[in-house]
């Protein structure tokens, strides 16, 4: 009997929705019993003719546009728990209703719903993985912002991040006479871009009241990491993608050195592996602390961003991304790939 597969979840717009157009399309191509509805059509699903049945899930993007990126809810955005809240517990009672709806059926989920939102809670996610042994970021503590601005360092800077975001955006950089924030800055006060505008980033160099803001709210403070120089100089990271403890694909983003991340968003460039030049020893190492974030975390497919320190020969497990964007199907076919090996039972 072919394989069944459920997806749940359409994209805003045809370049958010094609991941999950080309998903369906693969699937059926191979013969698997597939229906893919949104969120709020889980109505109108059939029965399945399995036992088995895969639910794989793209991000609820009608959900999120309505009741949680809305500034009634998050004021400043990615730093409402209550925005967080309504995620995560939309997504758990998804979870119910799928397996009241089949009951009948062993639901196996690409990720347990209890951790697919918990990849946008950044401090918790890094506790977790810290209690497991995989190196992150360094979190740095504080109580007043003049804590924050004594652990800069001539070398190294510091980050300011929104403690529930995603997609690059509520990210600041505090550096020795370098201040940076991708939030709107309007009249003295910190606000945000619209849902589909780009997140520059503002010079607020000196401007401590922005500062003071910024730490009132739901945020994360992390020491900045300082690339190893592989790529002339230029500041980079490593996304993987792992797949059933496996690393089919990785990518490498690097920009400028004096960009604040390396998003393509904000002017980065993408080298796909096997041409990016890493040595196998350095990849085995990215490859063993990938794997081990995914394993935490109980994802069958996961994105997993990783830096290289100077300082050490371990990598850095930045962010985890459960709703990861696709590879360039030119360079990975990751839908193929998913559906042409033994990820879905």
């Amino acid at each position: 009997m072919s394989k069944s597969l459920l997806i749940i979840g359409w994209g805003d717009s045809s370049e958010t929705d094609k991941n999950r157009v080309r998903l369906v399309k693969y699937a059926k191509r191979a013969g698997f019993e597939v229906q893919a509805v949104d969120y709020h059509k889980l109505e109108l699903l059939h029965p399945f003719k399995n036992n088995t049945l895969n639910v794989m899930l793209f991000f609820p993007y009608t959900f999120w546009n309505e009741n949680c990126e809305i500034p009634d809810d998050t004021g400043l955005y990615g730093t409402s728990e209550k925005a967080y809240r309504l995620f995560a517990n939309f997504l758990m009672e998804i979870q119910s209703r799928l397996e009241s709806r089949f009951s009948n059926h062993d639901l196996k989920f690409t990720t347990p719903l209890a951790y697919v939102a918990l990849d946008r809670d950044k401090i918790q996610t890094l506790q977790i993985l810290n209690n497991h042994d995989v190196s992150t970021s360094k979190t740095l503590s504080y109580e007043t912002l003049p804590d924050i601005l004594d652990q800069i360092t001539p070398e190294r800077g510091i980050f300011i991040k929104c403690r529930y975001g995603a997609e690059g955006k509520g990210i600041t950089l505090v550096k020795p006479n370098r201040w940076l924030t991708n939030y709107k800055v309007e009249r003295s006060q910190l606000a945000n871009y619209g849902v589909y505008e780009k997140w520059n980033f503002t010079d607020i160099t000196g401007k401590k009241e922005l500062l003071k803001q910024l730490i009132e709210q739901e945020v994360i403070v992390e020491q900045e990491i300082i690339p190893r120089d592989f790529f002339g100089g230029k500041k980079y990271d490593v996304r993987v993608y792992v797949v059933s403890g496996e690393i089919p694909h990785f990518f490498v983003r690097i920009n400028d050195l004096e960009s604040v991340i390396t998003n393509w968003s904000q002017g980065g460039r993408i080298i796909h592996s096997p041409e990016t030049g890493l040595t196998e020893d350095v990849v085995e190492r990215i490859n063993t602390e990938a794997k081990k974030a995914a394993e935490v975390f109980h994802s069958k497919l996961m994105g997993v961003d990783i830096m290289l320190d100077q300082d050490s020969n371990v990598p850095k497990v930045l962010e985890l991304q459960t709703f990861m964007g696709f590879p360039d199907i030119r360079k990975f076919n990751l839908a193929g790939y998913l559906v042409g090996s033994s990820f879905f039972h």
